[in-house]
């Protein structure tokens, strides 16, 4: 099993601090300003190791901003992430404002859907 702290910054910003991690095997984290993020490692049924990140506030969803900058610093500006948008009956959410993320670990599963152009 791949260790999670093997992909946890190395230098953690000022606004950011190690706080006890609830999920076994994770890591997590908080902001000064109320965010949260957990981040763990897990082989997936598809038999991939798959990052999971998950960043959380008490008081209102996240911005696509915040998101960005916890991707990059948690999860890797070089590593693509996914956020996924399950059916109905498979969706849980045991928190009402979290986001989920998750980075597959031995290489890259999604096609370029730039078709080339290199953005969106």
């Amino acid at each position: 099993m791949i260790d999670v702290r093997s992909f946890a910054p190395k230098v953690l910003p000022a606004d950011w601090q190690i706080v006890p991690c609830p999920v076994p095997g994770g890591c997590a984290y908080a902001n000064v300003n109320g965010y949260t993020v957990i981040m763990s490692v897990d082989q997936e049924d598809d038999g991939h190791d798959w990052l999971h990140v998950s960043l959380a506030h008490m008081q209102h969803l996240p911005a696509y901003k915040m998101l960005m900058e916890v991707k990059d610093l948690f999860a890797g500006r070089d590593r693509k992430a996914v956020m996924v948008f399950p059916k109905k009956e498979e969706h849980v959410n045991i928190h009402p404002n979290c986001l989920h993320m998750f980075v597959r670990l031995d290489g890259d599963s999604l096609p370029d859907f730039t078709r080339g152009q290199g953005q969106l």
